[in-house]
């Protein structure tokens, strides 16, 4: 058996709106608050952004036990504590079974775990590898889509070096899946959502990561190719909640993503990934397309590494009668970040976004904030 931790600390000083997690309208984790004369106002913030538990070990067999259990907090230069945060939340925990070796082979995993179609959270404790922020579209696949299930994974090497790589799985709990980007839109945070987290809609109420309702399992398939000089890798995925719209409070959320990733230098890392799909509902009623992309260029030379990422998200309401529910917008990250000591990573950000609902009592909320963070792995 063992124990791994992961502890991050922060000095954020955010943009004036409030953030998301307080039904404030900023795209951002952190936000400011609302002054005694009705306006935002900017706040500085003390964090302890993420403290994550992972326990593991083996059983006879050789089946593998994993879970990841996180919890946060802060506070503001004002006294307040606000956002509220589930703690602690259950990330993930599952059982996997491995068969063949590393050239060759598959496994088999059942419990609680996220598809995996981010490929930017790929650092220690499912945390952005080039940024503190991941982008709003890696943000979302870890927001919504938690699931309940069995995944089963298959990867294998050619003869001229070519790295195979395919997953598929099944699994229950994600019916309200569509609902956040629907209603609130698309954000950048690197909160983790649990399968016992509990998260805010702009328009009051709440929504559930788990939440089967229908007693269908979503469904989600994809895979990576990686070439025999270790330059380049093509990643693609699909995922469908299958969600049955004839039953009371469950969203119909099915989205593709596709993305590359090339290292042409040392050091030099190149990404894009770009998203589609849609969501829909009948008791809203909302029928929205979900557009989002992002490039992503860093550069690391021995402990460090600044990176520079361009987000591009759209919401569109393709029912094209008020209320409107859409949503355009943008936002350029740079990110510095130098580890040192093995265990031990400062890193600086600075965030510029920009986004835009018409339908919304402040539509333009954006501001840029900068944030830093030391950070601690165990």
């Amino acid at each position: 058996m063992w124990l791994r931790a992961l502890l991050d600390v922060r000095i954020v000083r955010p943009g004036s709106a409030p953030s998301w997690m307080d039904r404030g309208p900023s795209v951002t984790r952190y936000g400011g608050v609302v002054g005694e004369n009705g306006q935002f106002e900017r706040v500085t913030r003390f964090a302890i952004s993420q403290f994550a538990l992972e326990p593991g070990g083996w059983l006879p067999g050789d089946v593998e036990l994993h879970a990841q259990a996180n919890w946060e907090g802060n506070i503001d230069d004002q006294g307040e504590v606000s956002p509220d945060y589930d703690a602690p939340r259950l990330v993930e925990g599952w059982a996997r079974r491995a068969f063949g070796d590393t050239r060759d082979g598959w496994s088999v995993l059942a419990g609680v775990s996220n598809p995996p179609n981010s490929m930017e959270h790929t650092g220690p404790a499912w945390t952005p590898r080039y940024t503190l922020t991941p982008s709003a579209l890696d943000t979302w696949f870890w927001e919504e889509g938690r699931v309940l299930g069995v995944q089963g994974d298959w990867w294998t090497t050619t003869a001229n070096e070519t790295e195979l790589n395919a997953f598929g799985g099944f699994g229950w709990g994600p019916d309200q899946q569509g609902i956040l980007l629907a209603q609130r839109g698309w954000v950048m945070s690197d909160w983790l959502a649990g399968m016992n987290s509990t998260m805010p809609l702009p328009q009051g109420g709440t929504t559930n990561e788990f939440e089967e309702r229908d007693g269908r399992p979503a469904v989600y398939v994809g895979g990576n190719v990686r070439d025999p000089w270790k330059i380049g890798e093509l990643h693609a995925g699909y995922f469908d909640n299958l969600g049955d719209l004839s039953v009371k409070g469950v969203w119909e959320t099915r989205y593709a993503t596709v993305g590359v990733s090339a290292a042409p230098l040392p050091g030099l890392d190149l990404m894009f990934q770009y998203l589609i799909g849609k969501t829909n509902n009948r008791s809203g009623p909302f029928d929205n397309t979900i557009q989002a992309f992002y490039p992503l260029a860093s550069y690391r030379w021995r402990g460090h590494r600044i990176s520079v990422r361009y987000d591009n998200f759209r919401v569109q309401d393709d029912r094209n009668a008020a209320p409107f529910n859409r949503e355009r917008g943008w936002a350029v990250t740079v990110a510095y970040l130098f580890e040192f000591w093995l265990r031990h990573r400062i890193g600086f950000e600075y965030i510029i976004p920009d986004s835009h609902r018409p339908d919304r009592a402040a539509p333009d909320p954006s501001d840029d904030g900068w944030q830093l963070s030391y950070r601690f792995r165990y």
